[in-house]
């Protein structure tokens, strides 16, 4: 079983995969912080108890973190997400009080707690990683792993850019949270746009009336994510359920081994993600390649289980 510590910003995607997350036996959710990227943060906050209250899940606590990139404004993506950041899905407020600790000193703490044990997984932009790293410089070994969504790597003709051509949103958002993590040699598996806009991974409405036949509290939420997604995008790009599925079943993704480079600053070229002739140091494995229908058939049959 794998112990995780989730950093994310909810957000349709991310909370498709929290809830592909709480049907997976092979995780178990320490804890999850929360930080400004798709929404302001105290709605990523909000969002993620809503979904975690929704599905009995409402032990897992929830520590609330940055509200704006380490160097410049919030420039959300609630024109994406739906004005609640959930596709108005109508969840209801939650209940459950927000943990204490600033995002960063919970996941400092959870990991010192259990050294060597934990993998942090990051589905928002890393100002979060970023700040506890710098806080504890020896935080990055003492992780299991960073799994991460975020950057278009050109291994693809999908590995460009979704929020300028050039660059993916998480990365862009803060790109100078991502030149710290990328550079603090943690063990990274970064899944990017090449996989994750691959339509082949991207569900549909078949894959919908699949879903929609579960008649459970599970499904009823899913459903309404993915026909929102359905609705204003044409499909449902699986971004976070895809980086999430790492832990699963690693045999849905193949990786390369690279050293990357995030373009910091906030020129034309903020945010991308450029590979390099590698060397020993700070090599990171980068998706190259999804079977998106076994994907598909997996994150389906385990919102259907029973």
């Amino acid at each position: 079983m794998h112990k995780i510590v989730w950093d994310m910003d909810p957000g349709i995607d991310d909370a498709l995969a929290l809830i592909l997350a709480l049907r997976s036996p092979e995780a178990k959710i320490l804890g999850i912080t929360t930080v400004a990227g798709n929404a302001p943060v105290e709605m990523t906050s909000v969002n993620a108890r809503r979904v975690l209250e929704c599905l009995g899940a409402s032990n897992i606590p929830v520590a609330m973190g940055a509200a704006h990139p380490i160097n410049c404004a919030l420039e959300d993506a609630l024109s994406y997400h739906g004005l609640d950041g959930l596709g108005n899905c109508k969840l209801p407020s939650p209940l459950t009080a927000l943990h204490p600790l600033k995002a960063w000193e919970f996941i400092i703490q959870l990991v010192l707690d259990a050294p060597r044990e934990i993998t942090l997984v990051a589905t928002g932009p890393l100002t979060n990683v970023a700040y506890a790293f710098e806080l504890h410089p020896e935080l990055p070994e003492l992780l299991a792993r960073l799994v991460l969504m975020g950057g278009g790597y050109s291994l693809t003709h999908y590995g460009k850019g979704n929020r300028t051509p050039f660059a993916e949103f998480n990365i862009w958002e803060d790109p100078e949270a991502a030149h710290i993590v990328f550079n603090s040699g943690v063990e990274i598996f970064a899944v990017g746009l090449d996989v994750t806009m691959d339509p082949a991974a991207c569900l549909n409405n078949q894959h919908l009336e699949q879903i929609e036949s579960g008649h459970t509290t599970t499904t009823h939420l899913v459903t309404q994510l993915v026909e929102y997604e359905l609705k204003y995008h044409g499909c449902c790009r699986m971004h976070d359920p895809l980086a999430f599925t790492v832990l699963l079943d690693g045999s849905l993704l193949d990786f390369t081994w690279a050293k990357v480079e995030v373009v910091t600053g906030n020129d034309w070229d903020r945010g991308v993600t450029h590979i390099l002739p590698s060397d020993s140091l700070h090599l990171i494995h980068v998706a190259c390649a999804v079977d998106g229908p076994r994907f598909l058939k997996f994150f389906i049959s385990r919102i259907l289980e029973e």
